[in-house]
């Protein structure tokens, strides 16, 4: 048996992802080769939350234009931020 790789190329279609369950957390990601073929990538919370990390790692590297930018329309969150929901008795400055 030899160990021979392969290197497909591929790009990730516009349909998002299909959820087939909310509990556990299961769906696919659906991917269209240079060949065009459709390649179906499963996805749980674990696999979700890797590959958030590794797109946030991927989006730090970027530089001039493509460098990393606050993308939503409030400023940056402080350390101080309140959690939603939390509860601050009266008097307190919530620190």
């Amino acid at each position: 048996m030899t160990d021979e790789s392969v290197m497909i190329s591929a790009e990730i279609l516009d349909s998002g992802i299909n959820v087939s369950s909310a509990d556990p957390l299961i769906g696919t990601l659906e991917l269209i080769s240079s060949k065009d073929e459709v390649i179906e990538v499963t996805m749980n919370r674990r696999n979700a939350e890797n590959l958030i990390g590794i797109l946030v790692e991927f989006l730090a590297l970027g530089q001039g234009s493509d460098a990393p930018k606050n993308t939503s329309n409030r400023p940056p969150c402080s350390e101080f931020e309140l959690v939603a929901g939390a509860e601050i008795e009266p008097g307190s400055s919530g620190l």
